[in-house]
């Protein structure tokens, strides 16, 4: 295991950031490492993305997402 030291860290920020981590009980640390993980993994997953070839639907996506939504709302026809 490494060590990464992040210098010039606002105090507001960190202030924020100490809460977060009282909120979820761990230590700083294991907080940014899981905040860093989920980010890495998210940028991994628009990368990933990108270099997908675009889905044709036959149907505008904002078509399916209002019928999706009547749907869960019990107003479909």
């Amino acid at each position: 295991m490494s060590t990464l030291q992040v210098k010039r860290v606002p105090l507001k920020l960190k202030a924020r950031l100490l809460r977060q981590a009282k909120a979820q009980g761990v230590s700083l640390s294991e907080w940014a490492l899981r905040a860093l993980e989920r980010a890495v993994e998210r940028a991994e997953w628009e990368e990933r993305l990108r270099g997908r070839e675009a889905t044709q639907l036959g149907v505008p996506a904002s078509f399916l997402q209002e019928e999706a939504w009547e749907e869960r709302r019990g107003t479909s026809s």
